[in-house]
């Protein structure tokens, strides 16, 4: 070979050497930028982030109301920060929740918020075809799972994980906490707006020390028949007894029962009535208000078979004790 030939080859440098010389140039010198139509631009540090051959492609559908879809999201931050790259989050507006990601949190940074358009219930055609087009949009993805797939697994984030990592393209269609190494429930930061009728509220009760309660009625029969009425007069009048000047914070979907219970505890109970339609923004908007003020509570008196319940003390940090029949508790 002669010199020359010797010289060029030395200087040769393969295209896939190439780009993670300048991966790790754009690293240094500058943050990536994540941007959403609904949110200013945020800066975002990927320090360690995989180069763009080497990354997956991960898409995660968050199914079901408000307390399901926050757990959803909790697995794909901890998801994130494990597999150091970013994950797509499909928020899907329908009956169980209709309203945008961007009027109840502020943007997470390890996350893509694309926002699935509401569809009304009644329209069985328009569901088909976005199912459909789900469907076609992700049939390549070399891993898929859904909740039966998910449910043996996440007790066991190593096994999940190890299935994650041998794929390139990953798709999870769940309302389900999917990943749990490392949850952190901090990651979520309502907007202003949110905050700010928390901190109304607050003031309103003209204290911060109270219980939350919360009785889940609406169409599940589950909380219905284990957690009953009874149940919750039993275990607040307990209370009471122990602590005469205790206060609660109500937050019931059904008017009913905060008629109930306003009678029975009187002035020690707050209770703020709001709509409750899972298919308009302000009652959802709503919903998130209760959300943070039961997880602001030294405790929740809570309802079976309710994520909203499971969250909000998950949020705050604090006990959950639910109400539950006799034969249930025994059972």
């Amino acid at each position: 070979m002669s010199q020359n030939n010797a010289l060029n080859q030395a200087f040769l440098i393969s295209p896939k050497a190439l780009h993670l010389v300048l991966w790790k140039v754009l690293q240094i010198r500058h943050k990536r930028r994540v941007f959403d139509e609904r949110s200013t631009d945020i800066e975002y540090d990927w320090l360690n982030c995989p180069p763009l051959h080497m990354r997956k492609s991960i898409v995660v559908k968050a199914n079901g109301g408000l307390g399901n879809k926050m757990r959803v999201l909790t697995s794909c931050v901890a998801l994130a920060k494990k597999m150091k790259q970013e994950v797509t989050v499909l928020w899907v507006n329908n009956y169980e929740l209709n309203c945008s990601y961007f009027d109840l949190f502020e943007p997470i940074p390890e996350l893509r918020i694309i926002e699935l358009k509401y569809i009304p219930w009644w329209n069985k055609l328009g569901h088909r075809l976005r199912l459909k087009d789900l469907e076609t949009r992700y049939q390549d993805f070399d891993l898929q799972m859904t909740d039966a797939d998910i449910v043996p697994l996440r007790d066991f984030p190593e096994k999940l994980l190890h299935r994650l990592v041998n794929a390139d393209k990953i798709y999870v269609d769940t309302c389900e906490q999917f990943y749990r190494d490392a949850i952190t429930w901090g990651c979520f930061e309502p907007c202003s707006k949110i905050v700010e009728e928390v901190s109304r509220r607050i003031t309103e009760m003209r204290t911060d020390t109270y219980y939350g309660v919360h009785i889940r009625r609406g169409d599940n029969e589950q909380s219905k028949n284990i957690s009953s009425t009874a149940g919750f007069l039993s275990a607040l009048s307990e209370i009471i007894r122990e602590e005469p000047e205790c206060k609660f914070y109500l937050s019931t979907d059904d008017k009913g029962e905060a008629k109930i219970l306003k009678k029975m505890i009187g002035d020690r109970l707050f209770h703020f009535a709001a709509g409750q339609k899972r298919d308009t923004p302000k009652d959802i908007q709503s919903a998130l208000v209760d959300l943070l003020m039961l997880s602001k509570s030294q405790k929740i008196i809570g309802s079976y078979w309710s994520s909203f319940s499971e969250v909000a003390a998950l949020v705050g940090d604090i006990p959950l004790s639910v109400v539950k029949t006799a034969e249930a508790a025994t059972s």
